[in-house]
């Protein structure tokens, strides 16, 4: 039979486990951030990476942000997972496609205008959209949630909480 004492303990425990600050909170988003991240990195160079020449210029699998923090830099308990500002155009032109035709200029083919004359010209490419970042969510929302509960299960150890 449990007793009223016991029954004590244990709201007490569950009132430590409930109430996080907001940097613990962050601690937890922070986890399945991190693995949205990696999951995001290695799809990106899997499907859509080119070996290719970029120079001081990253790639998009290189150019994966993740913060503790949300949008606007505020801590609220939350975080977030986002493309470098610089390349986050190109992520949309993936996740999204092109409806109009993108110049690719290794390809040259060599035409005529209406007076007769010859131009070289870049190729035309079309981009298929991938909707790349939802993909990854939701095939990575498990590892995700077992991160962010590895992380809550040590809050709740240091703060000293069990059986909850």
């Amino acid at each position: 039979m449990v007793s009223i004492v016991d029954l004590g303990d244990w709201a007490d425990n569950l009132e430590k486990a409930y109430d996080l600050p907001l940097k613990d909170q962050a601690r937890i988003t922070d986890a399945g951030a991190k693995v949205l991240k990696k999951n995001m990195e290695s799809y990106i160079r899997e499907r859509h990476y080119t070996n290719r020449k970029t120079g001081n210029d990253p790639h998009l699998a290189d150019s994966v942000i993740e913060k503790p923090t949300n949008i606007n830099g505020s801590i609220d308990g939350t975080s977030t997972v986002g493309f470098d500002p610089k390349k986050a155009y190109i992520a949309r032109f993936i996740s999204d496609g092109t409806r109009h035709v993108v110049y690719d200029a290794s390809v040259t083919r060599t035409r005529h205008d209406k007076a007769g004359n010859l131009y070289a010209r870049g190729g035309r490419k079309a981009i298929n959209g991938d909707d790349f970042i939802d993909k990854v969510r939701n095939a990575c929302l498990n590892e995700m949630f077992k991160a962010e509960n590895a992380e809550y299960q040590k809050i709740l150890k240091e703060k000293g909480v069990s059986g909850v």
